[in-house]
């Protein structure tokens, strides 16, 4: 406790000056762009990790039913052979009751017999009956009745002592016809017509044949499958040289799973000495019970198998988030150092502007200065007199706010200014033009209206207005109630046109002031910059630029999609819309080293469209041809009329060509052939689409033909009904074929 009459401790100016420092370093705007870029590398880190442990779940999914379809399709020939050969044996039961030497031992007309229905079965090996007395009565093979007793054999002892009509199948044994070969035998009771036991019907299935569906398929390639006797007892392997459990009752794992359930997806290391290629492999194990019969069918498949691919891709993916870590970080760091070079030159600025604040001070009439967007830059002291304002109020206000018809008109005209207490008064308004890059002009209109011609001024070189305001009061008096009525008209039309217009400012306006900052910066007027300044200077004025133009065709495509576009038709020469646009696109082609040949005749059609949309289907056509042309490459724009009455016109080049398999997503929005971070060719992938739709609008078509290293051919057809002029005579472009 502090004692008392003694200070306080400064414990609390402290935590005010820190949370002070904290909320100053939390508003800098560079600590905003850092933290924004740190953030969104963790964000796309995230969906990237969260994208790959997804994958590895479905990738290990994908494995589990691959498993269960191996075991299926097994499951599924175990079943169709087994249901045959056991309606085979209860057919050839039959025979042997009808024919009257089915009991005598050796007839030649038995073994025709066996040997027919034995070849027209691909599973057999061999057919063999067995009397009562366990020898052998007769079978399908071609060398003599064995004189030796089966009694020995299960497949005899089996249907004998269990009494049951039901099919028996024993385990894999070596043929005593075919020495060497395995083969499982199916049995069946032959009763004679009291019911007796009168023998065995024994059907010798071949392994090799009961598995063929999956070694045609190649399904075991990665995986395996085990064919097995309820019991345990093992009857099938593949693929060849696998070597798993003796019987499946050494394999714990399966054989719980099997106990349990008649069928099952588990996951256990497969057993095994360590001969086969998948023992003691961590793998996904697919176990069922066929229904019906004393089947068990387990089909694996390593871990490692189902999750190859997975892991390509995550390494792609890795590689990839690498990349965009790297770029963001990069993009980052050069933005937080232009906005630092960006303050410097706000600070230069400032102190430029200080020096020539006094002579404003000095003159005796208002003189307002404002920027090309309408913004009041400074207010001198009559100005302030002469509105009743201060000039911290009025900086960054419009100038309609003081003159509301100040872009009504022509220069040195007569206007309405408001005063603070919103009485309007006449007054004379004159604007000076002052250019950054080029000196003051002696006077100029607001808004600017471009010239054109040598020495013209540029529409994208900066500018800032000076206004001098005379108050016209004594002579307007007469006129006040007029200009009233008429400076309210033009802010409710001003209004409505702000309105229909806000989307489109409110995207471009930002980018056109990053435009004409870099412009001003450029242009050296508030002090020199280096050669290194200059470039960065002009990297952030070619950007700007470009997004411009980025956002301009999103706007376009973003009206195509909501079906907001409405096309402002008019009569338009095409001959005349081709070369507004070869203007546009020869310099660029020149310098690549491209040559452009126009066989667009003068007369070719006069064509009923949107000027402006027909003209950018143009353009986006010609500059991807010059984008994707090499050097010593050519290009040709050819129109004329179609054998249907139609318009078609034509761009062919010889460039680099697309892909086949990128031709279904040509006309696609956002999409191109290179989506790598690090493709040779710049865009949005937006162009073609804006086009597609424009054409579509105009009830026309837009088609493509091209392949690799032999060129483009792009195509627009309009209808007949857009053509308002036939000419008589178009030359040798008269007629282009419609198909």
């Amino acid at each position: 406790m502090p004692v008392p009459g003694s200070a306080s401790p400064p414990l609390p100016r402290s935590s005010a000056g820190l949370a002070r420092a904290l909320r100053g370093r939390l508003g800098s705007v560079r600590f905003l762009m850092t933290a924004s870029g740190l953030a969104f590398i963790l964000v796309v880190n995230a969906l990237i990790g969260y994208g790959i442990v997804q994958g590895r779940r479905e990738a290990l999914d994908a494995g589990e039913r691959a498993t269960r379809d191996l075991a299926r399709m097994l499951e599924s020939q175990t079943l169709r052979t087994a249901f045959a050969v056991d309606q085979m044996l209860r057919d050839l039961s039959f025979a042997l009751d009808m024919l009257p030497d089915g009991a005598r031992r050796g007839s030649t007309s038995i073994h025709d017999h066996l040997r027919q229905r034995r070849d027209s079965f691909a599973e057999l090996a061999d057919l063999v009956v067995v009397g009562g007395d366990g020898f052998a009565l007769h079978h399908s093979a071609e060398l003599p009745l064995p004189a030796v007793s089966l009694t020995d054999r299960s497949y005899f002892t089996g249907p004998r002592d269990g009494r049951s009509q039901e099919l028996h199948v024993g385990g894999a044994i070596t043929s005593r016809v075919r020495p060497g070969t395995q083969v499982i035998p199916f049995s069946r009771r032959w009763l004679d017509t009291d019911g007796g036991f009168r023998g065995v019907l024994v059907a010798m299935v071949d392994p090799t044949r009961l598995a063929a569906t999956l070694e045609s398929r190649d399904i075991d390639r990665k995986g395996s499958v085990i064919l097995a006797l309820g019991d345990g007892t093992i009857l099938l392997e593949r693929p060849q040289g696998y070597s798993g459990p003796a019987r499946l009752t050494d394999w714990p794992a399966v054989w719980t799973a099997l106990a349990a359930h008649d069928e099952a997806t588990i996951r256990d290391t497969v057993p095994g000495p360590g001969a086969g290629p998948e023992s003691g492999t961590d793998s996904l194990i697919s176990v069922r019970r066929v229904q019906g019969y004393p089947f068990v069918i387990v089909a694996t498949l390593p871990v490692a198998a189902a999750l190859a691919e997975w892991r390509r891709d995550t390494a792609a993916w890795t590689a990839i988030g690498t990349v965009m870590t790297i770029a963001i970080a990069l993009l980052t760091a050069f933005v937080v150092r232009q906005h630092a070079r960006r303050e410097e030159d706000q600070a230069r600025l400032a102190r430029a502007s200080r020096r020539i604040r006094g002579i404003l001070d000095s003159m005796p009439d208002a003189v307002v200065t404002f920027d090309t967007a309408g913004r009041i830059v400074t207010f001198n002291r009559a100005a302030e007199m002469m509105f009743g304002l201060r000039e911290h109020e009025m900086i960054g206000q419009p100038i309609e706010a003081l003159i509301p018809d100040a872009r009504g008109g022509a220069n040195d005209r007569d206007l309405t200014a408001l005063r603070r207490d919103g009485h309007a008064f006449p007054v004379g308004f004159t604007v000076s033009d002052l250019r950054l890059g080029g000196g003051p002009c002696a006077a100029a209109s607001y808004p600017p209206a471009y010239p054109t011609g040598v020495g013209a001024l540029r529409p994208d070189e900066p500018r800032i207005y000076v206004g001098v305001i005379r108050d016209m009061t004594r002579r307007k008096q007469q006129e006040a109630e007029l200009i009233a009525s008429k400076t309210q008209a033009e802010l409710a039309n001003r209004a409505k046109s702000e309105f229909l217009a806000n989307m489109s400012h409110e995207l471009r306006t930002p980018l056109n002031a990053i435009i004409g900052f870099a412009e001003v910066l450029d242009s050296e007027f508030f002090g020199a910059v280096n050669e290194r300044q200059k470039s960065c200077i002009a990297d952030i004025h070619d950007s700007g630029r470009h997004l411009l133009d980025i956002v301009n065709a999103i706007l376009d495509m973003s009206k195509l999609d909501s079906g907001l576009f409405e096309l402002c038709e008019e009569a338009v020469e095409a001959h005349e819309a081709v070369g507004q646009c070869l203007m546009m696109v020869r310099d660029r082609a020149a310098a690549g080293g491209v040559a452009i040949h126009n066989e667009v005749t003068a007369a070719v059609a006069a064509l009923w469209v949107d000027r402006r949309a027909f003209k950018q289907v143009i353009l986006n056509l010609l500059s991807n041809a010059v984008k994707f042309t090499p050097g010593g490459g050519s290009i040709t724009i050819a129109a004329g009329m179609a054998e249907d009455g139609g318009f078609v016109l034509t761009v062919t080049d010889t460039g680099i060509g697309i892909p086949s398999d990128f031709m279904a997503d040509l006309f696609q929005p956002f999409r191109q052939a290179e989506n790598a971070a690090n493709r040779r060719y710049e865009g949005t992938g937006l162009g073609l689409s804006i086009s597609k739709n424009f054409v579509d609008l105009h009830g026309g078509t837009l088609t493509c033909r091209s392949a690799p290293g032999t060129g483009t051919k792009m195509t627009v057809r309009l209808p007949a009904g857009r053509v308002i002029e036939r000419p008589t005579d178009i030359g040798s472009h008269a007629k282009i074929p419609a198909a």
